[in-house]
Formats: C-alpha cells, structure tokens, sequence
C-alpha cells in the first residue's frame, strides 16, 4: 500500500500548480457592484469571483459568501462588493507546489487561493476542485476502483 502513495506523494511534492493548467481569473474590479459580481459568479460558472485592484487581489466572492453575506442579508445589488467579500490571507505562486496548496487549504480550510506573478498580479485561482480533478486525472485507477466507503465490506461477491 505505501509503495502505491508514493507516485501520489512525490507529484504533490514536485508538481507546480502550474501543472494544473489553470484558466485566468474570473475577476471584477474592487470598485465593482455586487450585482455584478453576481453576475461574474454566474455567468463564468467557477464558482467565485477575484476581486482586484490594478491587478491585485483584495477579496474574493465565493458562493458562501453570495449567500450568507448578499442572499441572507437582502443586499442592494448597488452597494460595494468590497463590503462583502472575503479577504486575501494567502496566494500562491505557479511555481509553487501542489502540497504547498493542499497544506494551505487544510492549515486555513481555504477552497479557493489566488496565484499570482511575480509582481503580484492574478492568474489565476486554485479551487478544491482543481486539485481533485488532477488526482482524478493523474490517477485515474486508483481514483476510480476504489470503493463508495473503502472500509465497507461486501458480505456476498458482486453479482452473487
């Protein structure tokens, strides 16, 4: 068993997130309304939406915040998006680590860290998701034999 996480361990380890091949950033500017980034959220699909000033990232917009801090609240759509987004405690780089990444996301059970240059400008933004669709990706047979709950145990043979 631990000669199969090997392979898994040394690809987090020396892996960069730019690996991931991660699109550029769905972002709004940090003078944006809410409604439009509501809009960014729904129309990009990914979930969030970066919010940037000169290319930097001040807050980011996920789908948690939309509804406990915009959904539950009533919110005019006209107010600041800054009012309501979550602040930017960490980023990365492309040249990071994929284990630098999920030790972040652990270490501050963050779903989604921006990626920026060399000059702190957005690339990107690396989501939980990411990273599950590049394990599903890199190793796909021990991904998809394993089974629903791994400890289960069968009490017949399938089909049996």
């Amino acid at each position: 068993m631990a000669a199969e996480a090997d392979p898994l361990k040394g690809t987090f380890e020396t892996d960069p997130i730019s690996a991931l091949g991660l699109p550029a950033p769905v972002s709004i500017g940090s003078d944006a309304t809410v409604g439009a980034a509501l809009r960014a959220v729904q129309t990009r699909g990914q979930g969030y939406v970066l919010v940037v000033e000169d290319g930097r990232p001040r807050g980011l917009m996920s789908e948690r915040e939309v509804l406990m801090k915009v959904v539950a609240r009533d919110v005019k759509y006209e107010s600041n998006v800054m009012d309501f987004v979550s602040p930017i405690r960490h980023t990365l780089t492309p040249r990071d680590p994929l284990a630098a990444a999920v030790k972040l996301m652990l270490h501050d059970a963050a779903e989604t860290i921006p990626v920026v240059d060399g000059t702190g400008k957005a690339v990107a933004v690396l989501r939980t998701l990411d990273i599950i669709h590049f394990l599903a990706e890199a190793f796909p047979g021990q991904i998809l034999n394993l089974p629903p709950r791994p400890h289960q145990e069968m009490s017949t043979l399938e089909g049996g």
